[in-house]
């Protein structure tokens, strides 16, 4: 069975990753009460942050580049213990964002090469340490978000 998978592993990658752009775009549209957890990096909002990571996900399976991908993955997995940990201190539970981050698990556990262990220990660490640093996250209660939205469409007008 394993073999089967690693026979199809960058199939299986693409696949995964096209799910959760899906997943991401549901969640942009959907207006559901997980939608006022909010967060960015540098100003740029997670979700965009979440589509063009599953993009270059997909492009580096298409080409087989495999290291590279297990770095991009290790990554992935530090952001989503923070995200994970965030959720969790804030007692806010994201559907959407929870599923992603299983969709992260499970490319991550599709593409680990033990064989590179201190690559992937690094690249979990690092990018746990810069995404604490550089992430901005908010819990707006509900109706705060309200208030948030009509302000927004007025500032259009």
């Amino acid at each position: 069975m394993l073999e089967a998978l690693q026979k199809r592993k960058y199939l299986i990658n693409i696949i995964l990753s096209i799910i959760a752009i899906g997943i991401i775009i549901f969640y942009s549209i959907c207006g559901s009460s997980c939608s006022y957890l909010k967060g960015n990096i540098f100003g740029i909002d997670l979700k965009y942050i979440g589509i063009v990571y599953m993009v270059t996900l997909i492009f580096l399976s298409f080409f087989k580049k495999d290291l590279l991908l297990l770095i991009l993955l290790s990554t992935g997995i530090g952001v989503e213990v923070f995200l994970i940990g965030f959720q969790i201190r804030n007692e806010v539970f994201c559907p959407f964002c929870l599923v992603f981050g299983v969709i992260v698990i499970l490319l991550f556990l599709l593409n680990l090469d033990l064989k590179k262990k201190w690559i992937i220990a690094a690249s979990i660490v690092i990018s746990f340490i810069l995404f604490s640093i550089f992430f901005e996250g908010a819990v707006i209660p509900t109706y705060d978000l309200k208030v948030a939205m009509s302000h927004e469409q007025r500032a259009e007008r």
